[in-house]
């Protein structure tokens, strides 16, 4: 019998490459991881820069305060009620007059001259706070001197450290909001300067704020004041029934030249990392 011819074997299929199916990466979706890095390197130095910076400003304006503060308080002294006897009489009659006709609805004056104010502070529990810090020295037709000696914050290290303001605060006291409050012109320490910036901070002094409230001490009587006025020698207080007392609120404080570099440089800062984070995304978007 004739032979089978063999079939010739079938050609054996060329396996698929292994490369062939595999996706190639996007470049333009490859992230760079540079751009978060250098954001959050950026931040971070930012927040510690402004970290360091608050820090330094605390130490430097402690240096400031140093040099026209004391380490202790000035005395002053308060008035001898004793040895003031016949004035304290004159000062219960004057008040008790003042209180009879403004409640009588006429018009009623106080005048009260330094020595008076300064033996109401001795003789009256309701001004315990100023005792000892607080001295009218004289009175002109346009300002008030008063002694003053107020603790502050010393070193911002130790909290048990305190300075002392000793010296004599020229103001203006003007009658605002049923408030009696002082515009500080000026702050006179011997031998020192106290800078502008400082007095434009403690300004308005408003020792009388506290009384406000006290319905049954100075705050009712205040509230209802119309009008102040200064003379040589004399500080007067008036309530005139057909007189609205004056209602405007004193201005407010100032923020001192640190706190506005402050918010200044912050301001800028945050608008130099929104930059940047901006550039980052258009440069990964180009990419």
């Amino acid at each position: 019998m004739p032979e089978t011819p063999s079939q010739p074997d079938s050609p054996l299929e060329d396996p698929v490459p292994s490369n062939q199916g595999a996706k190639e990466s996007d470049p333009t979706q490859a992230q760079n991881p540079g751009a978060g890095c250098i954001i959050m390197i950026v931040a971070l130095s930012s927040l510690a820069f402004l970290i360091g910076f608050g820090v330094w400003s605390l130490f430097k304006q402690h240096r400031e305060i140093a040099k026209f503060t004391s380490t202790s308080p000035q005395e002053i002294p308060l008035p001898d009620l004793e040895a003031n006897a016949a004035a304290m009489i004159h000062l219960n009659a004057s008040l008790e007059t003042f209180r009879t006709e403004a409640g009588n609805e006429r018009t009623a004056t106080l005048r009260l001259s330094p020595g008076g104010i300064n033996l109401a502070l001795a003789a009256f529990e309701d001004f315990g706070e100023l005792r000892k810090t607080f001295s009218v020295k004289k009175i002109t037709s346009d300002e008030v001197h008063i002694e003053i000696s107020f603790k502050m914050r010393g070193s911002p290290l130790n909290s048990e450290d305190y300075r002392y303001l000793n010296g004599t605060m020229i103001t203006k006291p003007e009658l605002s909001g049923g408030e009696i409050f002082f515009n500080v012109d000026r702050i006179e320490v011997p031998g020192k300067s106290v800078p502008e910036g400082f007095i434009g901070v403690f300004s308005p002094y408003r020792p009388a704020q506290v009384y406000l409230a006290d319905e049954d001490g100075a705050g009712p009587w205040m509230r209802k004041l119309t009008s102040l006025a200064l003379e040589d020698g004399f500080l007067n207080l008036t309530i005139e029934p057909s007189d609205a007392p004056p209602e405007s609120e004193p201005e407010e404080i100032e923020f001192g030249h640190i706190f506005r570099a402050v918010i200044l440089f912050a301001a800028v800062l945050l608008a130099f990392i929104a930059t940047a984070i901006f550039a980052f995304k258009r440069s990964r978007a180009r990419s």
